[in-house]
């Protein structure tokens, strides 16, 4: 009998992550990562996933930090190729948004990438919209609570003008800040958010590095940009603005 679970990360070895565990790819390192607590000092990690005999059919992934304003990766959906076709994806999706509805400090919103139309379609008829003006697939935008439904006003009324702004070390905390929340921003201005060519905080948090990475932090504590060796990255608003 197919079971479908929230599995919320540190909340012990149920059936659903016994069922993840076994089924995740073992090559998949970053959704192992996230799915041994990895990150629980900083973030809220969950799975919603359909089960059956030990077996994750298929999940859905999302993290947040616990932070005012915070924003959530949302993705890394997938159905065993053997059980595609029989509609799973689509009950997982609803189950999930029903149950994300139902959180408790929840996130400003969702945010995930599509790869292919196919993909961006389906999250599309369940209130995803793209984030990106001008596209027709990649970064989408699910809105939570009161927040605006479209991405523009989202991010305009997130950078606000500030009083100061200040360093702090990058941890996982502040990755969504960055690789959702201002790379789509950036993005939707026709700017990139990248220092000199390189992206992906992600990439550095999860197999450590030598360089200083700092997010740059606002006196409201809203993530507006991000440092490697001193070089740095910031939302438009704040470029002319002195970093402490």
């Amino acid at each position: 009998m197919l079971k479908f679970e929230k599995y919320v990360v540190g909340s012990g070895e149920t059936e659903g992550y016994k069922a993840l565990k076994a089924t995740i790819p073992e090559d998949d390192i970053y959704m192992h990562y996230r799915l041994d607590g990895n990150c629980l000092e900083h973030c809220e990690d969950i799975y919603y996933v359909i089960h059956e005999d030990g077996k994750a059919l298929c999940r859905i992934w999302m993290c947040y930090p616990r932070h005012k304003n915070a924003v959530s990766n949302w993705g890394a959906v997938y159905t065993l190729e053997e059980c595609r076709g029989q509609g799973l994806c689509s009950k997982n999706l609803k189950f999930c948004l029903e149950e994300v509805a139902k959180l408790e400090n929840a996130p400003i919103g969702l945010f995930c990438t599509a790869g292919n139309q196919w993909k961006c379609d389906m999250y599309r008829r369940y209130g995803f919209e793209l984030a990106i003006r001008g596209t027709t697939l990649g970064p989408l935008y699910y809105a939570l609570g009161d927040s605006p439904k479209d991405f523009k006003t989202l991010y305009e009324n997130y950078y606000t003008p500030a009083k100061s702004l200040r360093t702090v070390k990058a941890t996982w905390e502040w990755r969504n800040e960055i690789d959702c929340l201002l790379n789509f921003a950036m993005r939707d201005n026709g700017l990139d958010y990248a220092i000199n060519g390189t992206r992906d905080l992600y990439a550095f948090l999860l197999n450590g590095t030598d360089k200083d990475i700092r997010v740059i932090l606002t006196d409201e504590d809203k993530c507006v940009g991000w440092m490697i060796d001193g070089e740095y990255t910031v939302y438009p608003l704040y470029k002319d603005m002195k970093i402490d």
